[in-house]
């Protein structure tokens, strides 16, 4: 007798639907960015690029161990993901999650010392967040930090040539998610209004704020004009939360939030005077559009 009931995943699907494609791509942007900004120039056949592997197997383990600590609420919430549908059982996530935050920890350490010193305290941030500081306070400043650090990993190479000013691009990338995690925490049910205006006020100061430090900059004309996308796009995903900050509404701006930061992390390159790059780094914006189609960011 035939049955409406789902086939189950196969365990290589699952686990792409744990690791959520889209979102490497932005992550990655991280420390490329970071990294023509430290080397202040073209970066082809850097070791730095070591971090971007690096940044990768990071984000990549965090997200698997964000699944297997959130599985009990999962499996109220989202009985769909992964780890609650019987796709992917909690061990494997918990494996693969831990192997993954070492593998990051190591292709850190070959790029120099002081990226395998910021990648572990990186690594120790992912889990502080996944395990203990999730839907608290401290968890959305904590997310941020850990973005922040994402992309000062090629930077801590060259701690004594980067300009003190260029780390405004790692702080405010950190508020910038953070204000991104503190709307996410009410994803699924939606925000309440006042929560939610609190939330689009600080992504408007964060824009007002990157506008200012980048003034200084050498290409600064060029950083506004990346700004200005970024602002155009910001307000289409996140002014309608305004007056609807409903589930759905609020689930499109924060996957729409995610994809946007390669364009965030290019504002900086741009304004540093490198366009090249900067085109380079928002152009990852491409592939995880494209993969949102079949895996969702969040």
């Amino acid at each position: 007798m035939a049955t409406n009931q789902p086939a189950k995943r196969s365990l290589a699907a699952g686990l792409l639907a744990l690791l959520r494609p889209p979102n490497v791509f932005t992550a990655i942007a991280d420390p490329f960015a970071g990294l023509v900004l430290a080397r202040q120039g073209p970066v082809s056949g850097d070791p730095g690029h070591w971090c971007i592997a690096a940044s990768a197997c990071l984000y990549l383990g965090g997200i698997a161990l964000n699944d297997y600590f959130d599985r009990e609420v999962d499996a109220v919430e989202r009985p769909e993901r992964p780890i609650p549908s019987g796709a992917v059982p909690p061990a494997v996530a918990a494996g693969i999650g831990a192997g993954l935050l070492a593998a990051g920890i190591a292709l850190a350490g070959l790029a120099g010392g002081p990226a395998i010193t910021v990648a572990a305290v990186l690594a120790l941030a992912i889990l502080l967040y996944d395990a203990v500081l999730k839907g608290t306070k401290a968890g959305f400043l904590t997310m941020g930090v850990c973005r922040g650090l994402n992309f000062s990993l090629p930077m801590s190479l060259a701690m004594k040539s980067v300009p003190g000013s260029l780390f405004f691009a790692p702080a405010l990338l950190a508020a910038y998610i953070s204000v991104l995690t503190y709307l996410a925490h009410e994803e699924v049910g939606g925000n309440t209004l006042e929560r939610a205006r609190r939330g689009v006020t600080a992504m408007a100061v964060v824009a007002l704020v990157m506008g200012v430090a980048i003034a200084p900059w050498p290409a600064a004309p060029v950083g506004w004009a990346f700004l200005a996308l970024v602002v155009v796009r910001g307000a289409m995903l996140f002014a309608p939360l305004w007056t609807e900050p409903g589930g759905p509404t609020t689930g499109r701006a924060i996957g729409g939030g995610i994809l946007m930061i390669p364009l965030f992390d290019a504002t900086f390159v741009a304004a540093a005077g490198h366009a090249p790059w900067a085109f380079a780094v928002a152009s990852l914006m491409l592939p995880a559009m494209a993969l949102r189609r079949m895996y969702s960011p969040t």
